[in-house]
């Protein structure tokens, strides 16, 4: 008798533990994706700081198309990307486009040194999202991520990975303003 309540008690023990494992990766799954901004979703607001201490605030963008690019100085497609988002944005800020890139740690010095690095240092908006608020909004993982913001302030597309030259033109087409 003893060995068949044992046997019955390590059963329901075991059940136990599969549900709350159940429970625990359902909740972890389902919980956070609701708060993730999506395409056609109004873009989370922010505001951000430079390397130099500015700060950059999406609602002050609206009225323009948005580029915000998700980058890190040690990802390699990210400094790929880079010079050309720089070319582009050169050809299309006359044309109501903003960037914005959003580095995911702060950490204003390795930043700067990177892009003095650069051949062409980047005259668009660089900043930081120090506890990965806006990076935990927009849902991205992982880098480099692109996001195009609509004149309204929608989000239009997401994109993950490395952008060619021809996709960003893409973007931006998509979201210009004039």
């Amino acid at each position: 008798m003893k060995k068949k309540q044992k046997t019955i008690i390590q059963i329901i023990i075991t059940v136990v533990i599969l549900l709350a494992i159940v429970f625990t990766v359902w909740s972890s799954l389902t919980k956070d994706n609701d708060k993730i901004a999506k395409v056609g979703d109004e873009a989370p607001l922010f505001e951000l700081e430079t390397v130099d201490g500015k700060t950059v605030n999406l609602k002050d963008l609206r009225g323009k198309g948005v580029l915000i690019n998700f980058w890190g100085t040690w990802c390699e497609p990210c400094k790929r990307e880079m010079p050309e988002l720089e070319r582009q944005y050169q050809e299309y800020k006359d044309q109501g486009i903003e960037v914005v890139a959003i580095h995911v740690r702060k950490n204003p010095q390795q930043i700067k040194q990177y892009l003095s690095s650069l051949k062409e240092t980047p005259t668009f908006k660089v900043v930081m999202d120090n506890d990965n608020l806006v990076t935990d909004a927009y849902g991205v993982n992982p880098l480099p991520t692109t996001i195009t913001v609509d004149k309204n302030g929608k989000i239009v597309t997401k994109h993950t990975g490395e952008l060619s030259k021809k996709q960003i033109i893409e973007e931006m087409e998509k979201v210009k303003s004039k």
